[in-house]
């Protein structure tokens, strides 16, 4: 199943800005995890962690829980001021008068009703060593380390031997993209950072700039049947039946509404098993760096044992006393 990505957000939200200065009128909880959300005359759809867009396809089924009730008498009648993709990650805010709606569509999503700062509720109550979505408690988005091009992360020597791909998953672009933007340029995605030219890194860049300035939404079809959807040509699909809409909300309804239906606790399992496995190639990727980093010290052993005794005595120079360090060329 297709699980939308920065970019598309992105796209989302720029049809949804002609709600700006219409009001809430209403919230349904579809399912677990998928709501449906009225301002003005325009329906929107969220299935937490997977979509958030305008839709024309309005399901009748709808299940009450104290979140949506919470929510529905909060923001009654409340006008829109803005809707925003906070710190250009997979985060979406409607802000109203009186609060701000925050949909978290990473990992298994979240949906949290925020006044002044302050959590008012959530539809999942969740906690980390930085942040968590509790009632009373102060809201605060994940932290951001992400860039807005290829150029930027180059120059961070934590990344330098990463895989490409990996590297620009942290690009406000997606996977699906990112992949297409090395494949039209022949770059193996498996190919570390390090190893690419300052030429390939332009580019990455320029293809990425290209396909996000002429991003249009279309749907392959495979047999008459949607299989996928995206705002770019997709090299994968070359050959492929192809349609394209004049929204994103279009062609998402036209892709999801056709798809199988699958079985809710496996979906579930599904995007457990993606964030898990996200989760793993990053630990890989910190596992390989720590080996280098620690090979290095081994082959220089004698040298690095000699500048820590130095320290010890206070014979080496350039140590910060005040934080108990000091660094060393190898």
């Amino acid at each position: 199943m297709h699980v939308m990505s920065n970019l598309e957000y992105s796209f989302a939200i720029s049809e949804l800005s002609e709600l700006i200065g219409k009001h809430f009128s209403r919230i349904r909880k579809l399912r677990e995890d998928t709501y449906r959300m009225k301002i003005g005359n325009t329906e929107i759809i969220c299935e937490l962690g997977v979509r958030l867009h305008k839709t024309n396809y309005i399901e009748e089924k709808d299940t009450d829980d104290k979140f949506v009730q919470k929510v529905a008498k909060e923001l009654d009648n409340a006008k829109l001021l803005s809707i925003e993709q906070v710190n250009n990650d997979r985060i979406i805010a409607f802000n109203f008068h009186n609060g701000r709606l925050i949909f978290e569509m990473f990992g298994n999503g979240n949906a949290i009703l925020v006044r002044d700062g302050i959590t008012v509720c959530s539809s999942k109550t969740e906690s980390w060593s930085d942040r968590d979505t509790r009632a009373g408690v102060e809201y605060k988005t994940p932290a951001n380390t992400g860039s807005e091009n290829l150029a930027m992360l180059a120059k961070k020597p934590e990344l330098t031997d990463r895989y490409a791909i990996v590297v620009l998953m942290k690009l406000p672009f997606g996977k699906q993209y990112a992949l297409e933007a090395l494949t039209r340029l022949n770059i193996d995605e498996k190919k570390p950072l390090n190893m690419l030219n300052e030429q390939e890194i332009e580019a990455i860049d320029a293809e990425l700039a290209k396909i996000r300035d002429q991003a249009k939404p279309r749907v392959f079809y495979q047999s008459e049947k949607p299989i996928e959807f995206s705002l770019a040509n997709l090299s994968q699909f070359d050959g492929f039946e192809k349609k394209e809409f004049d929204t994103l909300g279009m062609a998402a309804d036209e892709y999801y509404q056709n798809m199988d239906q699958a079985d809710p606790e496996l979906e579930k399992l599904v995007k457990r098993l993606r964030v898990q496995e996200q989760h793993l190639q990053s630990l890989i990727d910190e596992e390989k760096t720590s080996r280098e980093k620690a090979e290095i010290i081994y082959n220089n052993y004698a040298f690095v044992e000699e500048r820590i005794m130095l320290a010890r005595t206070g014979k080496l120079a350039g140590i910060d006393k005040k934080e108990k360090s000091f660094e060393i060329e190898i």
